[in-house]
């Protein structure tokens, strides 16, 4: 079970670093402390029941495309900065 982990933990770390890098690409305030803080351990997203073939090759187009953020009203999900 400690391999399965392990492999959830380093996929969502990837999807993690690719999210942060896109929200910072497109002007969204993305500070290193808060990045610093998200868990790769999440695991809503994985079926644990079946199953699995695991190729030891890496996808040939990279990373699935992550998903549009939407955009906001003015107002709306506004990051205050500290002391500003």
């Amino acid at each position: 079970m400690g391999l399965v982990v392990n492999a959830v933990a380093l996929w969502n770390s990837k999807y993690l670093s690719a999210a942060a890098d896109q929200l910072r690409a497109q002007g969204v305030p993305v500070k290193d402390e808060d990045a610093a803080r998200l868990s790769p351990l999440g695991h809503a997203h994985v079926n644990v029941l079946g199953r699995y073939a695991i190729s030891s090759s890496a996808p040939a187009e990279g990373l699935r495309r992550l998903g549009e953020i939407p955009d906001l009203p003015d107002g709306e999900g506004a990051v205050e900065e500290e002391g500003v």
